[in-house]
């Protein structure tokens, strides 16, 4: 789903049935796509492609619902312009996102942090009134 002409604010929006996918680990690339085709050329995209990657990760494997949705958009703060990637999952899950401490052998457990280090800690996690959890991160452009 592309966002609205009327919204410039907007670059885009996509939802995935990740219960109807065979391999939910396709949402990464499916994801990092979307992104370049929505960004351009912009010398963000590679950052905000890894910082989705890591959000659209943890959706899937701790949201665990039928679902995932991204959106992209433009806002602006004291002047500055900044890209605001928001990725969301029904909040299947109880437990808030934070960054955790791994092992030093563990192969995961890294995502938040470099989310962190990309934003300058500019990132969070809110639930809606309906309950889904949403993650955002904010990246100057």
């Amino acid at each position: 789903m592309q966002a609205s002409l009327s919204d410039p604010s907007c670059a885009g929006i996509k939802v995935w049935l990740t219960s109807e996918m065979g391999d939910r680990r396709l949402v990464v690339p499916l994801a990092r796509a979307e992104l370049r085709a929505w960004m351009g050329p912009d010398p963000a995209l590679g950052d905000v492609q890894l910082i989705a990657s890591e959000l659209v990760t943890n959706a899937v494997v701790h949201g665990a619902g039928a679902w995932v949705r991204m959106t992209l958009r433009t806002v602006e703060k004291g002047g500055r312009r900044y890209w605001r990637l928001t990725v969301t999952d029904p909040g299947l899950a109880a437990g808030v996102p934070v960054p955790r401490l791994p092992h030093l052998h563990e192969m995961r457990g890294r995502g938040l942090w470099i989310v962190d280090e990309l934003t300058f800690g500019c990132w969070g996690s809110d639930r809606n009134a309906e309950g889904e959890r949403i993650v955002w991160a904010q990246l100057a452009r």
